[in-house]
């Protein structure tokens, strides 16, 4: 096991879940059922475990534009700590907004990954988007591969802040001169675009410890130092859509401290790491 993480580092991106009787599953399209053992009881013991001192909360696709944990999570979470990410569209209304706004939620996520079935329309993301910018919010932006592809057009004109999620969800046998790819580091010459080192396991073809997303983490840091992010995305939630192909049974902080040395190998020097894992966030969040 590593090191202790160094002073306010923030996992910028993890999900948590509820009771299921309070808190039900609200999309009519959701993978799996809320997880019982994935509280934001469970995730502060594994923060404080790694030594992780912020987070972002991240809405789970599961409970499509319902925010009430959420909301209620953050409501009585330390504001200097934490902050959120909701998913949007047409049918949450400007109150809602500004009710999470009020919590600490700084961001929507527009999921263009096709088996969740969340993608919004062309004119749907174009509204999303006016009303992000509208709050003052940042976005997220989720796909694998060449789900990127079919709104190119729409992610070159964008000018608010975004963060391209899990590296893009790039397919490693493709190469690096994959067209999402080349899309990828395209957007990253432009200041206002981020992106999260997570994830990266997640993608490998060849298993643990995950030789094949070094390449790939490595070329998004060397496009944007100063604007990469990491995150646990905790508690890996494929592992409920395919728990019999899923082999990371454990989410506990030896497991993702072994995650964490994906990011090692993609930025060796340390005071570079750190940026990643404390300035940078603190910078994009704004955490003190």
């Amino acid at each position: 096991m590593p090191e202790r993480l160094p002073s306010n580092t923030c996992d910028t991106h993890l999900h948590i879940f509820g009771d299921a009787r309070t808190y039900p599953a609200g999309n009519p399209h959701a993978l799996y059922q809320p997880p019982q053992d994935c509280t934001f009881e469970t995730v502060k013991a594994l923060h404080d475990a790694m030594g992780v001192d912020r987070a972002v909360f991240v809405q789970p696709t599961i409970y499509g534009n319902d925010h009430s944990l959420l909301y209620d999570v953050l409501k009585a979470a330390p504001k200097t700590k934490y902050r959120g990410v909701a998913i949007i569209d047409d049918s949450v209304s400007d109150a809602e907004l500004e009710r999470l706004n009020s919590v600490g939620v700084r961001g929507a996520r527009f999921n263009f990954g096709g088996r969740f079935k969340l993608a919004p329309s062309v004119a749907g993301f174009r509204r999303g988007l006016a009303r992000v910018r509208e709050i003052g919010w940042f976005i997220k932006i989720f796909g694998f591969e060449d789900d990127f592809l079919a709104v190119e057009s729409e992610l070159r004109n964008l000018e608010c802040s975004a963060i391209i999620d899990h590296m893009g969800g790039p397919d490693y046998r493709r190469g690096a001169s994959q067209p999402a790819i080349r899309l990828i580091l395209d957007l990253l010459r432009n200041d206002n675009w981020w992106v999260g080192l997570s994830n990266g396991d997640l993608r490998s073809h060849v298993g643990y410890p995950w030789d094949d997303a070094v390449e790939f983490g490595r070329l998004l840091y060397q496009a944007a130092p100063e604007r990469c992010l990491w995150g646990t995305d905790w508690p890996h939630v494929h592992r409920f859509i395919r728990p019999d192909k899923d082999g990371h049974s454990d989410y506990g902080a030896e497991h993702e401290f072994k995650r964490l040395a994906l990011l090692e190998r993609y930025v060796p020097d340390r005071r570079a790491r750190d940026r990643i894992l404390v300035d940078n966030p603190a910078r994009f969040f704004g955490f003190n």
